[in-house]
């Protein structure tokens, strides 16, 4: 959050002017939010157990392509 901004106020943006993000792929513009999970071992867990973590993205909705600048770790 800006610290200028009062809590709870809302910033308005003119969408006209952005862009849409494509699909490297298909050039599509439409994605559907999915979810990578990752192993988090025991050793490095706060709490000693081995933990799933969901780490949510975007995947193209036409050719189901997930760009290398939404996926975690460039994967």
């Amino acid at each position: 959050m800006n610290d200028n901004q009062p809590a709870g106020q809302s910033i308005k943006v003119d969408l006209s002017a952005t862009e849409n993000i494509t699909c490297d792929e298909c050039e599509g513009h439409l994605y559907t939010p999915v979810f990578v999970i990752k192993k988090l071992s025991a050793l490095l867990s706060p709490t000693g157990d081995e933990r799933l973590v969901p780490i949510q993205t975007f995947q193209c909705t036409a050719c189901g392509h997930v760009n290398e600048n939404f996926s975690p770790n460039g994967e």
